[in-house]
């Protein structure tokens, strides 16, 4: 019986020394493949115009994206979030819009909204993104464009 303890012993920490790694790879890919939460932000530069209405379409470019809410943009003019139809956070596409009567209107570059996300497979947050309208303060087409980033 007592020769038997040591090779026991030898044998536990044989198996747990090759097991470890296996567990550590293991717990590393799932890891990797996990759903992550994320957000984006739309940004919208009216360049030197007055933004004071906007709207804008965002396509995930790939499934396993799924939008899970909306919230507003940086300026008090867009402060609160965008109009969209709930229903489309059941889909990977949203329209997103917005506008101001205030006086106090934002120019240049402004994040107008930011969207959080459910990423099925931990990659990326990839959008193609659309600029559908824009006006200035005085109901005139404004020349602007539209871009998203990833939050970080």
């Amino acid at each position: 019986m007592r020769r038997t303890l040591p090779i026991v012993a030898l044998l536990l920490v044989a198996a747990a020394l090759w097991l470890a790694p296996r567990a550590t790879r293991l717990q590393a890919e799932e890891r990797a493949h996990a759903p992550r939460f994320a957000a984006v932000d739309v940004f919208v530069d009216a360049k030197s115009a007055s933004l004071a209405a906007w709207q804008v379409e965002l396509d995930a470019e790939r499934k396993g994206i799924q939008i899970v809410g909306v919230e507003g943009g940086e300026h008090a003019a867009f402060a609160k979030p965008p109009y969209y139809d709930p229903k489309a956070l059941k889909d990977d596409r949203i329209v997103l819009a917005a506008f101001s009567t205030g006086k106090d209107l934002p120019s240049g570059r402004t994040r107008v909204a930011r969207v959080h996300l459910r990423i099925e497979d931990g990659g990326d947050a990839a959008f193609a993104v659309k600029l559908l309208a824009s006006a200035s303060m005085d109901g005139k087409e404004a020349s602007a464009t539209v871009s998203v980033e990833e939050h970080r």
